[in-house]
């Protein structure tokens, strides 16, 4: 869904990095929004509950194979986890595939700029 927001996650992740963001986009000055504009998910490399460094156990929404092909934004937190290169090598595919439509995108608006 183009609305979700993917918090990429790997075990050991920083748990204090993401929660600020979260509670921005998930709450208003009365609590949990009713109808939130975006919903937070989260996306690990399996479907696996993985630990955050302060000993929160997190339950995944989608796997690195489950993820969705369109999101609104993906955030990549940090932690331990990415001194594993097994694990954070299977990030740069992803984050690839983003950058690329990214430059794409800044292509497009640069010619629309260039033709009007």
């Amino acid at each position: 869904m183009k609305n979700e927001i993917l918090y990429l996650l790997l075990d050991n992740y920083a748990d204090h990095e993401s929660v600020f963001l979260a509670s921005a986009i998930n709450c208003d000055e009365n609590g949990i929004r009713k109808y939130p504009k975006y919903i937070n998910k989260v996306v690990t490399p399996t479907l696996t509950p993985i630990r955050s460094c302060g000993g929160f156990q997190t339950i995944p929404d989608y796997s690195f194979d489950t993820m969705p092909e369109e999101y609104a934004a993906l955030i990549l937190i940090g932690g331990y986890g990415w001194l594993d290169d097994k694990t954070s090598d299977m990030v740069i595919p992803i984050v690839k595939k983003e950058l690329l439509s990214v430059q794409y995108v800044m292509q497009l608006l640069f010619w629309l700029n260039m033709v009007f």
